[in-house]
């Protein structure tokens, strides 16, 4: 019996060690580091060629195959490489057609981009220009009818990644429309689609959508759950592609007593990275009241197309804009990067000095991120002196605190959906402060005394979820931000501010994700470059900030991290000894990414810049509606949603967050009425017809597609 009883602890305790051991291990393969290991694309899914021959010493042989409208696709495998470009010869029914130095590279399928075939088995027969024993033939089926599928391409622009991870376009069928992923790359880990920052589900098979509008489709691979996005010890990977398809005729808009301010037919973009809305808008001033403050992005475009198309304020290094028509964001390198030690430091004569040394731009904003946001007082005191003397210098600047920020800060509604939202409904009786940086000095002086605008940070937020409706943390931005303006102007220092919204158009990653490859095809000479770009925000969301800042607040201040740029494909100054943040793949396998024919003045943009073109759209919608706005008595309006109708309330933005409801705004002036409206949580392809209450009483209906905001006026 001691016996027993001795030997139990002893088994108890290696019990407990091998259940360590194995919880372990279970953590260590569910959690830890997998960056190293191979994922393999797998073809299967797509037809097999029938091999006609090849030749053994290189073993070139072609696999699989895909077509996609006229275009086709071949796997290749070869037992070594160099073999690149190839002569590719197709035959069918005694019709030859040949191709010379046809690229091919790692990551892509070789492409044959608009074959004229028939229905029925063709030949093709690849032969290596650099190794001309290297030659396989096999035959494939050719279906007439898929050549047709394909929207034709001066209807529609695609820009992103480009290889065989992600291959979306428009496909035309009965009279619908479809967007579809021909690419379907599977390799077993998890693949997540999103379009406009939402989860969707059968883009491989194709979703129904409506032309006239620009969708940004992410693809995310991970082998983990997708909401553990943020292990960045995971495998993962991204492309993104985003498609702009043009309106087609005759679209028609359901009658209603409003009528609608749409995208107007004349807009298009570039099929270039560089933007256009700087030569190809109508010329119109900025709405009275608003402040507009954007970037020149082309340096063969002046200045002044800027400001004669609604922009208010462009960067002080235009050296022909007067100062008060500026616009600056100084960051800590203004003081040297030096830390809050030495600024609390300096006594008043030399914090004046520094101040003496700004330009004096039209908006000043301060961006001094190397200090902690919530200021000390002794941050704060001198942050005063450096206003006061700022004002004393130039009166009419308008300055604003970026990185400090308004004196409540735009908060995150999905981090709070499990515990609910109420405590951002009671802002609206009791609103406080994110941080003490208002807290008056001894003097009775505050440093908002000095700051007339109020920001809104809506730099994109991240597009990862578990979510069992595929709404992402980005989807809450705009509700967010409206909640955000509200409570800002509560505050008595900031009543009289203008409500501004710091935007920028890219997601700035979190959790050290990878780059998305964005593609540039090179001519001089011909080949292919791939630069380390981040995702870029949705098209819907950039027009809806734009005009959301505008009618329901005082504007916006479109960031950017660049000069002008320059343009052309070949545009670009890169280091062959060193390639980083972008990838070179030669046509002819051989020709130096050295050589590249540059143009005079700076390089072309690395990736394309849509949100912008879509801010400056909002900006002309808003325009369009410039009677009412100015002047004009906001208020939300009542919407009907599953048979029941919705009062609005005070903290309305709230409520459509924690509803996942639509949020329905108006501007009434003289018996007319401007109503923007937006459903930030439908999947990007649905459309709603939304019964809205006028504050008149009558009932109408609008129409809600997607993600993307929809602008009427009538009159009450």
């Amino acid at each position: 019996m001691s016996y027993k009883l001795l030997r139990y602890p002893y088994s108890l305790i290696i019990f407990a060690f091998a259940l360590l051991a194995a919880t372990g291990t279970w953590a260590w393969k569910r959690f830890g580091p997998t960056t190293s290991v191979a994922y393999i694309g797998q073809s299967e899914a797509f037809p097999e060629v029938r091999m006609l021959a090849n030749n053994p010493a290189c073993n070139l042989t072609i696999r699989h195959y895909k077509q996609i409208g006229r275009e086709m696709q071949f796997e290749l495998y070869a037992a070594q490489g160099g073999l690149a470009p190839y002569t590719v010869e197709i035959t069918q029914k005694g019709q030859k057609f040949q191709f010379r130095k046809v690229p091919h590279r790692a990551g892509i399928w070789l492409t044959l981009p608009d074959l004229r075939l028939s229905d029925g088995p063709a030949t093709i027969r690849i032969v290596s220009e650099n190794s001309s024993e290297c030659v396989a033939s096999a035959e494939f089926d050719f279906n007439a009818q898929k050549a047709r599928e394909i929207l034709s391409h001066a209807l529609w622009i695609r820009q992103g990644s480009e290889d065989l991870m992600l291959d979306v376009r428009p496909v035309e069928e009965n009279g619908k429309l479809y967007l579809k992923d021909f690419a379907n790359y599977q390799d077993g880990r998890n693949r997540v689609y999103l379009i406009d920052n939402i989860i969707v589900d059968g883009l491989e098979n194709g979703l129904e959508i409506k032309p006239g509008y620009l969708y940004s489709v992410i693809a995310c691979w991970i082998d983990a759950p997708y909401q553990e996005w943020w292990n960045k010890l995971r495998n993962r990977t991204i492309r993104q592609q985003n498609v702009w398809i043009d309106k087609l005729p005759n679209q028609k808009h359901t009658a209603s007593t409003l009528t609608p301010v749409p995208i107007p037919d004349w807009f298009g973009l570039s099929r270039t990275f560089n933007v256009q809305f700087d030569t190809q808008f109508p010329k119109f001033e900025p709405i009275p009241g608003k402040l507009v403050m954007q970037y020149r992005l082309n340096a063969g475009v002046p200045p002044s197309n800027y400001f004669e198309r609604g922009v208010t304020h462009l960067p002080r290094w235009e050296e022909t804009v007067p100062p008060q028509k500026t616009h600056w964001t100084e960051p800590p390198g203004y003081f040297k990067d030096k830390n809050e030690a030495w600024f609390s430091g300096l006594s008043r004569a030399e914090v004046e000095k520094l101040a003496d040394g700004v330009y004096p731009s039209g908006v000043y904003a301060y961006d001094f991120e190397f200090w902690n946001r919530d200021y000390s007082p002794a941050i704060r005191e001198r942050l005063v002196w450096f206003s006061k003397r700022l004002k004393e210098r130039v009166p009419s600047m308008q300055i604003f605190d970026y990185w400090g920020g308004a004196a409540y800060h735009n908060p995150s509604f999905f981090d709070k959906l499990s515990t609910g939202l109420s405590s951002f409904s009671a802002e609206y009786q009791n609103p406080t402060p994110t941080y003490h940086n208002f807290e008056p000095l001894s003097s009775g002086e505050r440093l908002s005394d000095y700051l007339s605008i109020s920001p809104v940070d809506v730099y994109p937020k991240s597009f990862f979820s578990g979510d069992p409706e595929g709404i992402t943390p980005n989807n809450y931005l705009l509700l967010s931000a409206i909640h955000t303006a509200r409570i800002n102007r509560l505050f008595p220092s900031q009543k009289n501010n203008k409500t501004i919204w710091f935007a920028w158009n890219r997601y700035m990653p979190l959790f050290d994700d990878p780059s998305v490859p964005w593609n540039v095809k090179t001519s001089a000479p011909a080949g292919e470059i791939q630069f380390d770009q981040l995702v870029t925000m949705p098209a819907s969301q950039a027009l809806a900030m734009s005009l959301f800042s505008l009618i329901e607040s005082d504007g916006y201040y479109l960031w950017h991290d660049s000069q002008a740029w320059g343009a052309g494909v070949n545009n670009y100054q890169l280091n062959a000894q060193k390639p980083e943040g972008y990838q070179w793949y030669p046509a002819d396998g051989k020709a130096s990414v050295t050589n590249l024919r540059r143009s005079p003045g700076p390089e072309a943009p690395r990736y394309w810049d849509y949100p912008t073109e879509f801010y400056a759209l909002g900006n002309w919608m808003a325009k369009q509606v410039e009677d009412v706005l100015v002047g004009g008595k906001k208020q939300d309006l009542a919407y009907k949603v599953g048979g029941t109708w919705h009062k609005p309330t005070v903290d309305q933005a709230v409520v459509s967050a924690k509803l996942r409801h639509p949020f329905v705004f108006s501007v009434v002036k003289n018996g007319s009425i401007v109503v923007l409206a937006v459903d930030s949580f439908q999947k990007p392809n649905a459309t709603k017809q939304l019964s809205i209450r006028l504050p008149n009483g009558t009932e109408t209906q609008i129409q809600l597609y997607g993600n993307w905001p929809s602008l009427y006026r009538g009159t009450l």
